[in-house]
């Protein structure tokens, strides 16, 4: 016996998630392929839906985490920008647990930044508020696209 096709291509979809297909007429459907091979197949579907909506659950939550970093770091470009004409001393993070002291002379105007993969750069203090804010733009960007994948999983599922 063939093996049904329980979803089908969803080219709407920026992720390309197959919709799932509705079975208006059951009877019909476990005469031509079985009860078996049709559960099988809708048990298989349920699973990697399942599946896919783990992944972006855990997506979103990663980029959720991010969001705060990114708003501090604002935070402590603006305050480093007003404290420009004097010496401020500063803790900086040198990993989870470990702080050091630190003292900003007056006159600076750039930071550093950790953009991944053990790349840092240099930028001044306008830039670098600019590449955050807009990193917090599509952090957000991203939480909405991936609620809605959520969404539309849900509703495949049901």
């Amino acid at each position: 016996m063939e093996k049904p096709a329980v979803t089908i291509s969803n080219p709407a979809n920026p992720k390309k998630i197959p919709a799932a297909i509705f079975i208006d007429n059951v009877e019909e459907w476990v005469t031509r392929y079985g009860g078996q091979v049709l559960m099988e197949a809708l048990q298989e579907s349920y699973s990697k839906y399942k599946l896919m909506e783990q992944q972006i659950l855990r997506s979103r939550e990663v980029m959720r985490a991010k969001i705060p970093e990114i708003t501090k770091a604002i935070e402590i470009i603006e305050t480093l920008e007003l404290r420009q004409e004097q010496d401020t001393l500063i803790d900086f993070v040198l990993a989870d647990t470990i702080w050091a002291k630190g003292k900003v002379l007056q006159g600076t105007n750039t930071v550093n930044l950790w953009l991944g993969a053990n790349v840092m750069v240099e930028y001044t203090f306008e830039e670098a508020k600019e590449l955050l804010k807009r990193n917090l733009e599509n952090a957000n960007t991203n939480i909405r696209s991936y609620e809605e994948e959520v969404s539309f999983l849900k509703d495949q599922i049901t």
